[in-house]
């Protein structure tokens, strides 16, 4: 059945030439078209019923991707499409973005993304481009947003990968563990980034001491800070997180 979500995102990528407002975001967000290609970037259906000829919807039900009346958040509102891969690049599921603004957020009560459903305590977004880079420098950079990792990685840092807005899972940490010793953590720079890294601390830290909290000193997030920064920078910008707080 992965082959069906392989199918769909196959069609959300040549479907990208048909959705302006994606392309203008990703244009925006300084994703161009090899970056596009590499992470599989695509726009969602607008027909779900001619969707239906190509892909069966009872799996698409099944994925939460489509609701049983066949209409879709991912049409309506999520329609940027991030395919989420795993570590050997086989695509397990979607994430979708909302491309409006934060009051249409606010109104409408949507979250910025919108997931399909997989196992997201096995998933860590972007591995299956970073292992190479992070078995070579023994490390790896742990980010929060999906943008974030596209950021790092199209700036050359290449040993990084994204909790993509799930928490950091004993796999996630086995996983990571096989490839390196060193864990780095650049989660967003509030109240909620802070806390989490603690909670990370808290859990994992008894198991290796090779864990470093990070946090960017006046920037919300490491896409906001490379987007208006050169990334040699970014070191200088970042400073270690008080995890005991």
């Amino acid at each position: 059945m992965s082959n069906q979500l392989s199918n769909l995102v196959k069609i959300c990528q040549q479907n990208l030439k048909n959705s302006a407002d994606c392309l203008n975001y990703l244009n925006e967000r300084g994703i161009n078209e090899e970056l596009i290609n590499l992470y599989k970037i695509g726009y969602f259906p607008q027909s779900v019923n001619t969707l239906g000829k190509y892909i069966s919807l009872d799996y698409l039900r099944e994925k939460s991707i489509i609701k049983i009346n066949n209409d879709s958040d991912f049409k309506n509102y999520h329609y940027l499409i991030i395919p989420i891969l795993n570590e050997y690049g086989n695509t397990v599921g979607i994430s979708g973005r909302t491309l409006l603004d934060s009051d249409q957020i606010k109104i409408l009560n949507l979250p910025k993304y919108r997931n399909s459903s997989y196992s997201k305590k096995d998933i860590l977004f972007g591995l299956n481009n970073s292992i190479e880079d992070i078995i070579e420098k023994k490390s790896v950079w742990v980010v929060e947003g999906y943008f974030d990792q596209i950021a790092m990685y199209k700036n050359g840092i290449k040993n990084v990968v994204a909790l993509g807005g799930t928490a950091f899972s004993r796999n996630h940490f086995l996983r990571l563990k096989r490839f390196c010793n060193r864990i780095n953590f650049l989660l967003d720079n509030d109240e909620a980034g802070h806390l989490t890294s603690r909670r990370i601390h808290k859990k994992f830290n008894k198991y290796s001491s090779e864990l470093k909290f990070y946090t960017l000193k006046k920037h919300k997030d490491v896409d906001e800070f490379l987007s208006n920064n050169d990334k040699r920078l970014l070191k200088q910008n970042i400073a270690k997180l008080d995890v005991w707080g």
